[in-house]
């Protein structure tokens, strides 16, 4: 009602209350007028507020139905699994017109394969009466398949039954985030694959060590599962020698978690599960959780086994060659000192008469000083430069001869056993070298035994390498070999022990007890026969060592026939030697032998008596290393005034000049002190009885 009607109310009030109005006075009449104005324009206020807020309802009724409809999300309610409502989205969802899905059962729009789970959704929501959700594949209506999560809440009346229960249900298309998840999970199975067919070991470990992923190579590299490696890690992979300077996979955490650059390298020694000892080259990246904090490793690991025992075996035959050189800096002087020895040994054995009793002691001085030349030789063969003569020989027979000597040396708490089964036991070397073979693995193992009783097994066998067979070293051909195995039942050693036994100078023992050359020139000979060495031992059950000595192709029968008479002859000899002992010994063995000697303790001087009467010698023989002239230098010069003077070059150790440079020199023969009788007297009539070159 407007204000000039409720104006026309008052006044028609005034006027039928007249009556009243005669009992007013004026002034009464004018304050209820003036109030029943006031009145008026309250109401037109009100009218107006309710106005507005009518006004106001509308709007916000038309931002909600704009807000409902436009909304990112699609909305709908379900009565009994039929479309009540549905928003714009919705509609735009499932490309119908809104007022076409009302009506509509919605499970049509689920994918088939996906009934089952919408079906449940439902009955979820209804029994328990709370909100629910679910991710389900639909279909539009032109079939056109998206994923969406289906969120539902339940309303309705409180106790009725599931019938009158209706579901306000959202729609949320979440097809990008689907092809997203396929995408990183196609990337991940692409990425898994790529790590799998890498022939590298891939590992991660969280910060307490625990290994939580390890690839197909990994666990086939160490020999273990994913499970058995649960809950320990790598820790029992990784031998934990920081004296050697390797790190555990603890050490490594504790490492990386200090110094955490992104990534380094590090090579350390693992152990299989069969016990097999590897190297690994290890580059790791450290891990860190959203906080920063060090969360663990990400390792990729290279088989550097084989590198590593090719560097270990470069580092032995290094040391092998300072020892040759240490070795040869003080084999001539040696040398010549058993030079003399059993030279001036032999004399003393043909003055006495073959009852008298001392000739017993001189064959034990010859013996000793025959050792103490093989001994040099042994050691100067680590230098190759000398020319030890090998020829096929049997391995049995020095074996059963040395065994003997050995019985007599060892302390009679040690037993020695040999077995020789070997078929074919023929070997190119020298009989010191075989010698030498059993005679320091055999002092090796008595001294592993210290003082308690024991037994050295020594066995002869044979035993062929194939190309496809395990070979113990890698520079071992295929073929046939003799094994020499000496075992003995001593303390045994520990791995690290094990690395350095062949190394020069290494000992276990106490300082003045070993020198620490035993094993190593074991290892000289054996690799300079072309084979191989190699060692089994655990603490408290001892040891074993497996030489591989390469079967000669040719059989020949060491000559055992006896010693004969050394030739004699009248020849005029020129000798030459800076060493006084040796020049006395050469005078007076070959006068025995029936020459005529003139002799020398100056190069220069016996040069003068050659140039002076070339033709007055019909042999000249001259060591090598003398002060200011050497042999060579000397018998060049001589060959120089006389072309066709036979020439006998000896040495007890020479870095400069081998036979086959003595020979290209114009030198008849090459020799190595020390010197026996029978050797320099076979070797002169060698000289004096072939024919002159070029005649």
């Amino acid at each position: 009602m407007g204000g000039k009607d409720r104006c026309n109310g008052y006044s028609d009030i005034i006027l039928k209350d007249s009556e009243i109005g005669d009992m007013l006075s004026l002034e009464d009449a004018r304050r209820l007028l003036e109030s029943m104005r006031l009145r008026q324009a309250d109401l037109e206020m009100q009218n107006e507020e309710l106005k507005k807020m009518q006004e106001a309802i509308e709007e916000g009724r038309r931002r909600l139905a704009d807000l409902y409809d436009c909304a990112p999300v699609g909305y709908l309610t379900l009565n009994q699994g039929v479309i009540d409502e549905a928003n714009l989205t919705a509609s735009a969802l499932l490309r119908l017109p809104r007022q076409q899905l009302m009506g509509i059962p919605f499970q049509q729009y689920v994918d088939p394969d996906h009934n089952d789970e919408y079906f449940r959704h439902h009955q979820n929501v209804l029994e328990s009466n709370k909100r629910a959700a679910c991710e389900l594949r639909l279909r539009k209506s032109d079939g056109e398949a998206f994923w969406a999560r289906f969120e539902s809440v339940p309303f309705g009346q409180a106790g009725s039954d599931l019938g009158s229960v209706s579901l306000y249900t959202a729609i949320i298309d979440i097809s990008e985030r689907k092809r997203a998840e396929e995408a990183l999970r196609e990337s991940e199975e692409k990425y898994r694959a790529l790590v799998e067919s890498v022939n590298s070991v891939i590992v991660r470990i969280d910060n307490e060590g625990r290994v939580v992923f390890l690839n197909d190579y990994g666990r086939d590299f160490f020999g273990y599962s994913m499970d058995e490696l649960e809950g320990k890690g790598l820790v029992g992979t990784v031998l934990p020698s920081e004296a050697a300077g390797h790190l555990n996979v603890k050490g490594l955490l504790a490492y990386m978690a200090e110094h955490p650059e992104d990534y380094r390298e590090k090579e350390i020694e693992n152990k299989r599960r069969d016990g097999e000892r590897v190297w690994v080259s290890w580059t790791t990246k450290t891990l860190h959780d959203k906080e920063g904090r060090f969360a663990g490793i990400l390792a990729v690991g290279n088989d550097v086994t084989q590198r590593k025992r090719l560097e270990k075996e470069i580092r032995q035959v290094q040391k092998m060659e300072a020892v040759g050189t240490l070795a040869g800096g003080i084999a001539h002087d040696f040398n010549n000192i058993l030079a003399a020895i059993i030279g001036f040994a032999e004399m003393v054995e043909d003055d006495l008469p073959p009852e008298s009793k001392s000739v017993r002691q001189i064959h034990r001085v010859l013996s000793a000083a025959s050792r103490g030349a093989d001994l040099v030789q042994q050691i100067l063969a680590f230098s190759r430069n000398t020319g030890i003569a090998r020829v096929p020989l049997s391995v049995s027979g020095l074996a059963r001869e040395t065994v003997r000597s050995l019985r007599t040396s060892l302390p009679r708490t040690v037993e020695i056993e040999l077995a020789t089964r070997a078929t074919r036991d023929t070997v190119v070397a020298s009989p010191s070298d075989i010698r030498q073979i059993f005679i320091n693995l055999a002092t090796n193992a008595s001294s592993a035994m210290k003082e308690a009783a024991g037994t050295i097994r020594i066995g002869i066998a044979n035993i062929a390498f194939e190309s496809i067979s395990p070979i113990p070293d890698a520079d071992i051909k295929p073929g046939e070999y003799v094994e020499i195995t000496v075992e003995d039942s001593g303390s045994g050693m520990s791995p690290d022990t094990m690395q350095h036994i062949f190394e020069p100078f290494f000992t276990t023992k106490e300082v003045g007890r070993g020198t620490g050359m035993g094993l190593a020139v074991v290892f000289g000979i054996v690799k300079s026969l072309d084979g191989s060495i190699r060692v089994e031992s655990e603490p408290g059950i001892g040891s074993v060592f497996r030489a591989f000595l390469p079967v000669a192709r040719i059989h020949e029968e060491p000559d055992s026939s006896a010693e004969a008479a050394p030739p004699t002859g009248t020849e005029r000899v020129l000798f030459i030697d800076d060493e006084e002992l040796i020049v006395e010994w050469g005078r007076a063995a070959l006068e025995r032998l029936g020459y005529t000697v003139t002799a020398f303790l100056d190069g220069a001087k016996a040069l003068d008596a050659f140039s002076s009467d070339p033709f007055g010698f019909d042999l000249v023989i001259v060591d090598q290393t003398m002060p200011k002239l050497t042999g060579l230098t000397l018998s060049k010069k001589f060959l120089k005034i006389r072309p066709d003077i036979p020439i006998v070059l000896c040495t007890g150790h020479s870095g400069v000049v081998s036979p086959e440079k003595a020979k290209a020199a114009g030198i008849r023969e090459f020799l190595m002190k020390p010197l026996g009788r029978h050797e320099l007297a076979e070797v002169i009539r060698r000289v004096l009885n072939a024919p002159t070159p070029g005649v």
